[in-house]
């Protein structure tokens, strides 16, 4: 864990950097939807590292909860 917050925000705003360039590369260097799935929830664990207010107040979340269960419980509802 990085020692100030600073550094834990840096990290996060590299890390989203990385995601948005994976999902917008050239077919052939794109990344697959399930690395990006993967990368999308290490965000997540990211952000609720910063703030774990915002991730209490957010109904269902919880940091384990895989994505295939959710994918197979019917998808995500709105």
């Amino acid at each position: 864990m990085c020692s100030t917050r600073e550094a834990r925000l840096a990290r996060l705003r590299a890390a989203i950097d990385e995601v948005a360039q994976a999902a917008h590369a050239d077919s052939g260097e794109r990344a697959d939807p399930q690395e990006l799935a993967e990368r999308l929830a290490g965000l997540w664990t990211m952000i609720a590292e910063l703030d774990p207010g915002l991730a209490a107040r957010l109904r269902g979340y919880c940091p384990d909860t895989s994505l295939a269960a959710r994918n197979t419980a019917g998808g995500s509802s709105h």
